[in-house]
């Protein structure tokens, strides 16, 4: 689970902002204040560790709906020196080992636990050397979330030519790792490379002031190193320029040739460390994004014809066409049922009804009893009891439904703008539908919701008050404070910003909000 998110220089963002999140997490600002930038790093981010290339416009989950445009048009003020700088802190409830390794005789036998909670941070900037020209990761930094001290630290060569070994770093004097005694830094640190094979070859990296430009000397300067002790650097195997491996490949470390049965067990204990540590926690951040899914500010609204079941298309999220299909499916009687109930207490006045129509051509029996001849459609039927297509209805119902069935079916959501289109009482209910969200499977399917809803986050105070007071409606599941995350995002004389604000336990703010909360309500009642 994703629990806080860092970004520099990324669009809006020049400074290093920070936002935590909660099971639920509202973002709010004016428009164009950089809500759907939080959003958008995410979606990055997952490309970045994915994929490995750091020049994206088109996401996996964004699709066509959404479009990048590129690190030149990411980078802040698309000013191409800078480097962007994008940091997750994420959970990681799963084993960190992932190919088979015998840990019997691992020095660090209790690593899992000790790495139950994980930072990595990107630096993406743009390189140029004679063998390569453009954006890439050129820096991964993990580390253990409470410890600003780094655990590990890659970087990529200098000359970024194929095949050039990546740079790793590890802090032996971690306090994850120290446990293990001095004879194993000792002897891993026999297999580090010698200082001066880290000094790069390319003269822009050591002659220009600007630590923006050109590719800065391996060094632990800015990261809480003591560079008068510089911390052993291996060389590990890599296939592409990027700082980040491939985390489906087995990591390997360089080591001299003919290396006698004791080193190449070292070595063996290097790889294991190093991949449980960048590969094993970066594999569960892709976990949790991956299973996440986002929909953009604008539904589309299903055309006649792709409200009948076809077999093998292929729709996104982001647009929301990806629920119509869903509910379509096969098997998909209790997501109908349990939409429908929402559509209910939403009070949208629709129910969705999934019909099977023979079709003649399939089959020459005619049989209704053969799946394979019946066609499946989606229709929605109204409180009157007329059967309409979702085009024939107000908008707000092809808007509101794609949420529903997301939060219903995913097990995490970025959700922009769910209130677009629907009355503010579905907006208020549209604040249990995602507590209830939040909250299910413990806590661990988080919601990010950008926002403008007044509605929406009243219903939720609501909810925290009612839960202290013991007043909840039966049914409701309690919420509290610390469940809940809220940022107001404004742009200021230096760039975008990110306060959070603290509801407390009885439904109010613990501290102002930095231009009144909904100030229009009081200027317009009064």
């Amino acid at each position: 689970m994703l629990t806080a998110l860092h970004l520099e220089n990324f669009k809006g963002f020049s400074d290093r902002q920070s936002i935590d999140l909660a099971p639920l997490t509202l973002l709010f600002g004016p428009n164009s204040a950089g809500k759907s930038t939080i959003l958008q790093a995410i979606l990055y981010l997952h490309e970045l560790v994915v994929h490995g290339t750091a020049n994206v416009d088109r996401t996996d989950h964004g699709g066509s709906t959404l479009e990048l445009g590129g690190f030149d048009r990411l980078v802040h003020r698309h000013e191409t020196h800078r480097s962007i700088v994008l940091r997750a802190e994420f959970t990681t409830p799963r084993s960190l080992e992932r190919f088979g390794r015998n840990l019997d005789r691992f020095p660090f036998p209790n690593l899992d636990d000790d790495l139950g909670a994980a930072w990595l941070e990107l630096t993406i900037r743009k390189r140029t050397t004679a063998a390569f020209h453009g954006p890439l990761i050129d820096r991964a930094v993990i580390g253990v979330v409470g410890s600003p001290v780094p655990l590990v630290w890659l970087e990529t060569g200098a000359t970024l030519r194929a095949h050039e070994p990546l740079r790793a770093r590890i802090n032996l004097g971690h306090p994850i790792l120290a446990h293990a005694g001095p004879e194993v830094a000792e002897a891993w640190s026999a297999l580090a490379l010698p200082e001066p094979d880290l000094v790069p070859t390319e003269p822009s990296s050591l002659d220009s002031d600007d630590p923006t430009e050109g590719h800065a000397p391996l060094t632990n300067r800015g990261l809480g190193f003591d560079d008068r002790h510089p911390l052993p650097v291996f060389a590990l195997a890599n296939n592409r320029p990027c700082a980040l491996p491939a985390l489906d490949e087995p990591l390997r470390v360089l080591v001299p040739q003919g290396g006698d049965p004791p080193t190449t067990a070292i070595a063996d204990e290097i790889r294991t460390f190093l991949e449980m540590v960048v590969l094993g926690t970066a594999h569960q951040l892709v976990t949790a994004l991956q299973s996440t899914h986002y929909i953009g500010p604008l539904r589309t609204i299903p055309v006649r014809g792709f409200l009948h079941e076809r077999p093998g298309r292929t729709t996104g999220w982001a647009d929301g066409l990806a629920a119509w299909d869903l509910l379509l499916a096969r098997g998909s009687e209790d997501l109908v049922r349990r939409t429908n109930a929402w559509l209910r207490r939403l009070g949208t006045g629709c129910q969705v009804v999934v019909q099977e129509l023979l079709d003649p051509n399939a089959d020459a029996t005619g049989s209704r009893n053969n799946v394979d001849g019946a066609v499946r459609r989606l229709l929605l039927e109204t409180e009157a009891g007329s059967r309409v297509l979702p085009s024939e209805v107000g908008s707000g119902v092809s808007q509101v439904l794609p949420i529903v069935v997301a939060a219903l079916h995913a097990r995490a959501g970025l959700i922009e703008q769910p209130e677009l289109h629907v009355h503010p009482a579905i907006q208020v209910g549209l604040g249990d539908l995602f507590i209830e969200a939040a909250l299910r499977d413990g806590g661990q399917g988080p919601m990010m919701i950008e926002t403008h809803s007044e509605h929406l986050i009243l219903r939720v105070l609501r909810r925290i008050r009612q839960t202290t007071d013991g007043e909840l409606p039966d049914g409701s599941p309690g919420f509290s404070p610390d469940q809940l995350s809220v940022s107001c995002v404004e742009q200021g004389p230096f760039g975008t910003r990110i306060y959070r604000r603290h509801a407390t336990a009885d439904g109010d703010w613990s501290e102002r909000w930095p231009s009144g909360f909904f100030p229009e309500r009081r200027e317009e009642v009064l």
